[in-house]
């Protein structure tokens, strides 16, 4: 028996179709869809966010969300036909609670040696995924590797959640190039999957991103 899909297209009310989502994890916990990968390998870029509800407003009885997107196809397995429009609207569900939760710890308890951060990420039909890249201080990072997850407390920092141990690139803001062309500027970074936001231990002189 095949594995249920938790996140997934659907038009209208066709049948469910197994998505690879490309979201944007924003500090305060709110995340946009920016690309997908359909089961054939085409992909469409997400070009207009119309609506965002929670699943439980649906009564879908799950949890999780619905996204109303516009998406532009960019990449297809086989020519479009001469009248098929290259931009549609769908529906894209990620049916699963670590997308909807709310996280108040902070808002009660500040913790200032932490540092809430923008993550991307590649979410599969089955709810696993991969960060891809983050900003720390202004500086983006493509992760290279995920050398490690696990549940992990943060001593310094505060709070505890889900650790990722990865090893990522410092690049341009539009780009994957080397931010510094002088050299490569790799590091092994602890990024935290807490609730339903991403931090990292603050920055020091010496020590940006662990």
């Amino acid at each position: 028996m095949s594995e249920k899909a938790i996140v997934y297209a659907r038009q209208d009310e066709q049948l469910q179709i197994p998505t690879t989502v490309r979201v944007e994890w924003f500090p305060n916990g709110d995340i946009e869809p920016r690309m997908y990968w359909l089961p054939d390998e085409s992909c469409r870029q997400v070009k207009h966010v119309y609506e965002c509800i929670p699943l439980t407003v649906l009564k879908e009885r799950v949890a999780g969300l619905r996204f109303r997107v516009k998406a532009e196809a960019i990449e297809t397995s086989e020519p479009l036909c001469v009248n098929e429009s290259m931009q549609s609207e769908t529906y894209l569900y990620l049916e699963d609670k670590r997308f909807c939760e709310k996280n108040i710890i902070d808002e009660r308890y500040g913790h200032e040696s932490k540092e809430y951060i923008t993550v991307v990420l590649d979410v599969f039909p089955n709810g696993e995924y991969e960060i891809v890249y983050f900003w720390v201080s202004g500086m983006r990072y493509v992760v290279e590797k995920i050398l490690e997850v696990e549940p992990r407390a943060s001593y310094y920092a505060g709070g505890a959640g889900v650790r990722h141990k990865v090893e990522a690139r410092q690049v341009n803001a539009d780009d994957d190039e080397d931010a510094d062309e002088s050299r490569i500027s790799r590091r092994e970074a602890y990024l935290y999957f807490e609730i339903n936001k991403w931090f990292v231990r603050k920055a020091n002189e010496r020590n940006l991103v662990i």
